[in-house]
């Protein structure tokens, strides 16, 4: 692999690594971040929305209460409607409540209300129009200025849900959430105080509405963002107030009627009632802060559900519901970001391991060049490198090892120069020797041939002799025989000493027929048989790859005979194992005898 792409490789794939961990903490700390401001948000409305329940809910008992005890002491009479009516109204100018009222067992009514505009009127019946509701405009002291209008009243006051439920219970309390008559768009629920004479006779009962649009109004006020919702529901499922758009509840022919959570068209709010329905099986198994969540739309919601209870029998789940996707909007933008600069980063890494890989892959380039330059014999080559102190210090081996380099082979030629001179001088002494054993073998041949044909023509004198017998006829055909070959031998040696050392002559048919019939007749021994294989085997190499091998045998190069060996097929194992064998023992002198082997071979052929 190129060192080029070695270091660009392992610099960008450092900086992956760095920035991918970078960008997956970072969106990990940014999903905690989400649920953990979800979790903060939730807690913060639902604690809004609980403290502005008590606040407002306790306004009503405490109006009631200011009212109990000015009756009690004689400063309110009940029969005297006009004051009662001017004491209510400055009530209302103080205290932001819907509707303050009292209504007597005779059926009797007088309520202070607070139009949608900001405008106090007063509300009354008294005998003996029983069955008509008289709206008075005020003034600024609240004394009655205009009649305005007159209701029919369809049903006496003492049966409407506020009054009857105190009378009955015969304490404070809460009245179910109901309409108004004469407003049915109105939902109100009215804390309802009953007023008993000393001698636990019934006077009439006072009550304080709270008007639950405004409620809603408050809640739309606080709500975290457009497409969170926060409602409160009552155990039974049905709308108190929510900061949806809609209204609680639902108008059937002129008439309203209360809505169930679940029948809310706003799909957060029917989402989350029906989650929690499943969830807790019922409402009313809610007995504590709950913080839950929920898929949506493939959208993950987050929501809360806080019970709120007080003194008087009112208990509501106020529940703040929140989409992800509100939270995830900023995130997602970082996470764009980050991938953005994640991309930038790579691609400058990428830039940089390339201009950095090419200014080392240059200086390193220049060292093998010359590197080369050196291995093929010029050693006037001298190397140079700036900037680096290691490539410094190695071009500095470098120019060192080619001075040494050229001292040895200055000192080797000397060497050899000497050596040669030596076996020149050996070479004339040798081809001295040679002519003076040339000259007694032509003297010794002629001394033993004399004695050796006069022994050959007495073999064959007596060979023609009768009187001998087979036996003796056979020994003198033996003597005979062996003398020819004894001959044959003596006129070998003075060829040998006439070629001068030269390649003996092949052998002839002079020696005699038994030993060459045993001779031809002998099995290969297994040293024959392994060369034959190996030499087949070399015969199968590419003869590029044997003349590689031969330059490597010749020069001594033995891990290239070992680069070379793992070129070798499998099934010329044997040729693998003989080659790292002999290379291991330094005997390279039987790498080139096989190869020989092979070329003569193939001459032969």
């Amino acid at each position: 692999m190129p060192l080029r792409l070695v270091l660009v490789v392992l610099f960008v794939l450092q900086i992956l690594i760095a920035v991918g961990l970078t960008g997956w903490l970072s969106l990990r700390n940014g999903e905690k971040a989400i649920k953990d401001l979800a979790t903060q948000l939730r807690s913060k409305t639902s604690t809004q929305v609980t403290d502005h329940l008590a606040d407002q809910l306790r306004l009503p008992h405490q109006i009631n209460q200011l009212n109990l005890d000015a009756i009690k002491v004689g400063s309110l009479n009940l029969q005297d409607f006009d004051r009662l009516g001017r004491t209510f109204y400055r009530q209302m100018q103080i205290f932001k409540v819907g509707y303050i009222n009292f209504a007597n067992p005779e059926g009797e009514f007088i309520g202070v209300e607070r139009l949608a505009d900001g405008a106090i009127v007063i509300n009354e019946t008294r005998r003996p129009s029983l069955s008509s509701l008289f709206i008075y405009k005020t003034d600024e002291q609240g004394n009655r200025v205009k009649l305005e209008t007159i209701l029919s009243v369809e049903a006496p006051v003492y049966e409407e849900g506020w009054y009857a439920d105190a009378a009955k219970a015969q304490k404070p309390l809460w009245s179910a959430i109901y309409p108004w008559d004469d407003k049915p768009e109105v939902l109100s629920i009215s804390s309802s105080y009953p007023i008993y004479t000393p001698q636990n006779q019934l006077l009439g009962v006072i009550g304080v509405d709270l008007i639950l649009s405004d409620l809603g109004l408050f809640l739309q006020k606080i709500q975290p963002n457009p497409a969170g919702k926060i409602f409160i529901i009552e155990r039974s499922g049905l709308l108190v107030a929510s900061s949806a758009s809609e209204p609680p509840f639902i108008l059937r022919a002129g008439k309203a009627e209360r809505m169930a959570a679940f029948q809310s068209r706003d799909p957060l709010i029917k989402a989350t009632i029906d989650y929690l329905t499943r969830h807790f099986s019922t409402l009313a198994h809610i007995q504590s802060v709950h913080q839950l969540s929920f898929a949506m739309a493939e959208q993950q919601q987050f929501v809360q559900v806080t019970p709120w209870k007080d003194d008087h029998g009112l208990d509501w789940l106020v529940v703040v519901a929140v989409p992800e996707s509100d939270f995830m909007e900023e995130i997602n933008a970082n996470t764009r970001t980050t991938i953005l600069l994640c991309l930038l980063s790579l691609a400058s890494a990428i830039l940089l391991g390339l201009l950095t890989s090419r200014w080392f892959s240059q200086r390193i380039q220049h060292l093998v060049m010359v590197s080369q330059e050196i291995a093929n014999g010029n050693f006037d080559q001298m190397i140079e490198v700036q900037g680096i102190r290691e490539l410094g210090n190695l071009s500095q081996s470098l120019n060192q090892m080619a001075i040494r380099l050229k001292s040895a082979f200055t000192e080797l030629e000397d060497r050899v120069a000497h050596r040669t001179a030596e076996l020149v001088e050996a070479k004339t002494a040798a081809e001295s020797a040679s002519l003076a054993k040339s000259k007694f073998l032509e003297a010794m041949s002629h001394e033993l041939r004399t004695p050796l044909n006069a022994i050959l023509g007495a073999t064959q004198v007596l060979q023609r002799d009768s009187s001998l017998t087979a036996e003796h006829q056979e020994r003198l055909k033996i003597m005979h025989r062996n003398g020819n070959y004894l001959l044959a031998l003596i006129n070998d040696l003075l060829e040998i000493a006439k070629i001068d050392g030269s390649q003996p002559p092949p052998a002839s048919n002079r020696f005699d027929l038994e030993l060459r019939l045993k001779s031809e007749t002998r099995p290969q021994t297994d040293e024959q048989v392994i060369d034959q294989q190996l030499v087949g085997c070399l015969a199968r190499m590419s003869p590029e790859w044997t003349a590689q091998l031969h330059q490597a045998a010749i020069k001594g190069f033995d891990q290239e005979i070992f680069q070379l060996v793992t070129q070798i097929p499998i099934d010329c194992d044997l040729l693998a194992t003989s080659l790292t064998t002999w290379v291991r023992d330094f005997q390279f002198d039987k790498v080139t005898d096989l190869i020989q082997q092979l070329m003569d071979a193939r001459f032969e052929s």
